[in-house]
């Protein structure tokens, strides 16, 4: 089905689920105009409960209407599920301040050394490597150039990483923490490694974690990246002062909508190398 068709047929299931008896028809038109102002008419809500029908997910009770099924009531919990679970993402990558930067480097310390280790351990371990040292040397070629800012180059590596995982559980974790929702906090980040003079270390860090995983050595390659996380953690935490926080924070909310952040859809973007 297409996706209105999908929506309001969950829409539907949501009306029956939470109805003490069998709706007809009428009566479930009713609650979804009542509760979602869905605009549709009786014959569609009619056409879509035959379908439903037809999926196994509502049932005919008599002359009474219709009724969820066993798998009825289990997709509209995977439904519910599904945007509790899009609800905390959203929430998730709306990092506005400080703290919240430390908390996301904490996230992704857990995760990524997994998905390094990941990474020496398949079997086109060097391919893998081959393609991270390629962004390495790029990364490398940025501090011989100073007009270019290389924001999305150790970005692109971390995500090169974490593809290489097949833990459907650390993928779900990777997604949240390397979501593209965040790239802004890559400059906030600039920032940070900028005041302490430390960009190249992270090219000499980067090229380790990429040696490890073509050579296969899967706990060398978990320890780079967490002593890599380290590292960036401890720089974000000594840099963040009572001074210098707003300065961070106006970066991680520029462009986003809310009091907190600072809309500039249509605008010039922030230099934050100044």
């Amino acid at each position: 089905m297409v996706k209105v068709e999908e929506r309001s047929a969950d829409a539907i299931l949501e009306v029956l689920a939470g109805a003490p008896e069998p709706l007809g028809a009428r009566q479930v038109l009713q609650a979804l105009k009542h509760g979602t102002g869905l605009d549709i008419s009786e014959a569609t809500v009619a056409r879509r409960l035959r379908l439903l029908d037809r999926r196994g997910f509502t049932v005919a009770a008599g002359t009474k209407g219709r009724m969820l099924t066993s798998a009825g009531r289990q997709h509209v919990a995977a439904v519910l599920r599904g945007r509790t679970t899009a609800t905390l993402f959203a929430e998730g990558t709306q990092v506005r301040t400080s703290e919240g930067l430390i908390d996301l480097l904490r996230a992704r310390r857990t995760v990524e050394p997994e998905a390094a280790r990941e990474a020496a351990l398949r079997p086109d371990n060097r391919s893998s490597a081959q393609a991270l040292t390629r962004l390495v040397e790029r990364h490398g070629r940025h501090f011989a150039d100073v007009h270019e800012v290389p924001r999305d180059i150790a970005l692109t590596f971390h995500r090169r990483v974490a593809r290489c995982t097949r833990n459907p559980i650390v993928k779900a974790m990777l997604d949240v923490v390397l979501d593209p929702a965040l790239d802004r906090l890559e400059a906030a980040l600039d920032v940070v490694l900028d005041s302490h003079r430390s960009g190249e270390v992270t090219v000499t860090e980067h090229q380790r974690i990429a040696d490890a995983i073509a050579a296969g050595r899967a706990d060398a390659a978990e320890e780079a990246m967490r002593a890599h996380m380290d590292r960036l953690l401890d720089e974000a935490g000594r840099f963040l002062t009572e001074e210098t926080a707003p300065i961070v924070e106006r970066l991680l909310t520029w462009g986003m909508p809310g009091p907190t952040g600072h809309d500039t859809r249509g605008g010039p973007e922030p230099d934050a190398d100044h």
